[in-house]
């Protein structure tokens, strides 16, 4: 009996080698801060997270969401998140500051920007037909910089007005201002509040691009910066043919903010693809000469270098080259 014994512990022993490095390496899963709040922009997130993706990868994500982009870039500037998701605009202002971050994918692009306004006489009405009237916006966000662009592609002035995001819709449907320009998740709410007033002037000029942008010691770290991506990517591939698991992850994770039918509608809208692209650093030019001309970012440059020295390609490069197409 004690011979058996000393042999299956001997056994245990001469297996030991195959079970211990497992074990080590779950358990010294990577902790990475997160700076969540993006849901149908984050598609490849949002599944990855369903999927465990992260955890192959030997990383432990801690999502903290925030409820503006700029809210999550100040905070990965304060050392409180390695990693951030955010539209474009918080990082033109912190390239314009000389902040210290990288940007190392895109997530999305967004192509279903619009004004809302309400019907005139039954009829929705056209963008220069809004020449010299009251436009509700929040001043220092990219819809600002959307609604700006748009009406100077049309050629035509307004008179805007400063609204905070929550109050919007309401002003809009009480008159105070005639059109509005809000952020696309409150464009659902619109249609339910204005009713069969409700009307839309689809923008030409912008899309939305939604970022992951990383701390200064995360951008510099190819390793895990790259095995975050390389989840982000496995998931965009599953993606492609598994949109219904998609979307219902993207719910799951937005719970009350975006339900099941939201993220549907807004689907079709949203082009998710992990890339570093010369389309990005186009608009993130145009976003800081804008800054600069009207004095948001007085003093600064908006040299192009600036922003080409925002982003952070190399944990990109080294998991998918050919995601990386700078010029």
């Amino acid at each position: 009996m004690t011979r058996v014994t000393r042999r299956a512990l001997a056994g245990s022993l001469l297996l030991a080698p195959a079970i211990i490095p497992g074990l080590a390496r779950a358990q010294a899963a990577r902790p990475v801060r997160v700076g969540g709040g993006l849901f149908a922009e984050a598609p490849q997130f949002a599944l990855a997270q369903e999927r465990n993706l992260f955890g192959a990868a030997g990383l432990a994500p801690a999502v903290t969401n925030f409820p503006t982009g700029r809210e999550a870039f100040e905070a990965l500037i304060g050392g409180q998140v390695d990693l951030a998701m955010m539209a474009e605009l918080p990082v033109v202002v912190g390239a314009l500051r000389a902040q210290k971050f990288g940007v190392v994918s895109t997530l999305s692009r967004y192509k279903g920007m619009r004004i809302v306004t309400k019907k005139r006489d039954g009829a929705a009405p056209t963008l220069a037909s809004l020449a010299g009237r009251k436009f509700g916006v929040t001043l220092g966000t990219n819809t600002h910089f959307m609604l700006m662009t748009e009406l100077a592609a049309a050629g035509i002035r307004a008179e805007i007005v400063n609204i905070g995001p929550p109050d919007l819709i309401a002003a809009l449907a009480r008159g105070d201002v005639d059109a509005a320009a809000p952020f696309p998740n409150a464009y659902a709410g619109a249609r339910r509040a204005l009713g069969a007033d409700y009307a839309e002037i689809p923008v030409t000029t912008y899309q939305p691009t939604y970022l992951l942008v990383a701390s200064e010691p995360f951008a510099r770290d190819v390793d895990v910066t790259g095995r975050f991506l390389s989840a982000l990517l496995r998931a965009e591939a599953a993606m492609a043919t598994e949109t219904e698991a998609a979307q219902a992850a993207v719910a799951k994770l937005a719970g009350r903010a975006q339900n099941l039918e939201a993220v549907r509608a807004a689907w079709p809208d949203y082009d998710a693809r992990i890339t570093l692209d010369r389309p990005l650093l186009d608009l993130m030019e145009r976003e800081g000469r804008w800054l600069a001309e009207t004095g948001a970012a007085r003093g600064a440059s908006a040299d192009p270098a600036v922003f080409r020295a925002a982003i952070a390609e190399a944990p990109l490069r080294a998991v998918s080259p050919d995601r990386v197409t700078l010029g």
